[in-house]
């Protein structure tokens, strides 16, 4: 994981009084970078005045 990406997290679970437990991180990572390829993907798309019509896909796994 980036080590900007992991400060925040940490950050972010530190301020609601979450520690994560080992492995927790790892997990996160493979989360947020499927996340961040999926953004990438949304932003290189040049819908013009299109609309978006945003679809929720349960096995975000892919597995």
């Amino acid at each position: 994981m980036d080590k900007s990406i992991e400060q925040c997290l940490t950050a972010l679970l530190a301020r609601e009084g979450l520690e994560p437990k080992p492995g927790d991180l790892e997990q996160f990572t493979e989360i947020i970078e499927l996340y961040m390829e999926n953004l990438k993907q949304l932003h290189s798309v040049n819908l013009g005045a299109e609309e978006l019509g945003p679809v929720f896909r349960p096995e975000w796994t892919g597995k």
